[in-house]
């Protein structure tokens, strides 16, 4: 699956889980971040078969399967699994499950993948929105829907402000 529906998944569990800081970071490193690997194999897959190939569905390795790391196959369970004991910390493991699970069943759906990942995807944006809806009405009973986009809307420009000000005061 492509990244952003990973992000949009992890979103929207993180939010209906009403899980805490620390908990988004972990759901974050073994729900998304899963895919990093990718960034270290990107040089040898580039120069085997072009940029080209790194916009195709899948980044086949020739082997006919997506190239895949050990975290990213079910047997990844045997890493995550101790890790998530050790640490006395349940997230890692369905956040990990949950990103495996995507990338299989978009293996699975082949030629329809696209299709349900979009599925995926505006219906975990969809799920997200709805929950930060509900917690908004929550603390502000009297609000409509016009309010509740006026808030969105400082949001998204909040954000875009923040990033704007990191931006420039690194160049």
């Amino acid at each position: 699956m492509l990244i952003t529906t990973h992000i949009a998944v992890t979103i929207f569990f993180c939010l209906l889980l009403n899980l805490d800081q620390r908990e988004w970071f972990m759901a974050f490193v073994f729900g998304v971040m899963l895919d990093i690997d990718h960034l270290f194999g990107l040089e040898g897959y580039v120069s085997r078969n072009g940029w080209g190939a790194v916009l195709h569905q899948s980044w086949d390795d020739g082997s006919g399967m997506p190239w895949k790391s050990l975290l990213q196959r079910p047997v990844g369970a045997f890493v995550v699994m101790p890790l998530s004991t050790g640490w006395r910390y349940l997230i890692p493991l369905p956040f990990w499950a949950m990103h495996v699970g995507l990338d299989y069943l978009q293996i699975g759906a082949g030629y329809f993948s696209t299709g349900i990942e979009a599925v995926i995807f505006a219906s975990s944006c969809l799920g997200a929105l709805a929950i930060i809806h509900r917690n908004w009405t929550a603390t502000e009973p009297d609000g409509d829907l016009r309010d509740f986009a006026r808030m969105m809307w400082k949001g998204v420009v909040g954000y875009g402000a923040a990033i704007r000000r990191r931006l420039g005061s690194t160049a």
